[in-house]
């Protein structure tokens, strides 16, 4: 419906985080209780950074939701490689610099994955 429908969900994850449990729970009966069109719950469920952006999401607030429903070991390098079609950008680094700064976020990302593994799913449950 809105651009403030979606924006006022994810404020409201940042604003008091024991939503996302709920959320996570069962999304679209947390979903039901907004103004929302089928397209923006899809956005919601699967934090689709590049339609969020697309819609007039505030990148701030996507930033912010990020972290609470992907975990902290989704930051901050996988939020930059979804808004950025799936490439890290290069941030100006080259040569060893930024070998060693793909091989680091490379790392985090198999860290996170064998976490994730672990305690069966966790938040990167949500959208998958």
């Amino acid at each position: 419906m809105s651009v403030h429908a979606v924006e006022k969900v994810f404020w409201e994850f940042g604003n008091k985080p024991a939503r996302i449990d709920a959320f996570r729970r069962d999304p679209d009966t947390y979903l039901k209780n907004y103004a929302l069109t089928d397209q923006e719950r899809a956005m919601i469920r699967g934090v689709d950074l590049k339609a969020l952006e697309a819609h007039g999401v505030s990148s701030l607030l996507t930033l912010m939701v990020w972290p609470l429903l992907k975990g902290a070991d989704e930051m901050p390098f996988d939020y930059l490689v979804h808004m950025n079609d799936g490439k890290l950008p290069d941030m100006g680094m080259t040569g060893f610099k930024a070998i060693g700064l793909k091989g680091y976020i490379r790392f985090r990302q198999l860290r996170a994955a064998i976490r994730r593994a672990l305690r069966g799913g966790g938040p990167a449950k949500v959208g998958a």
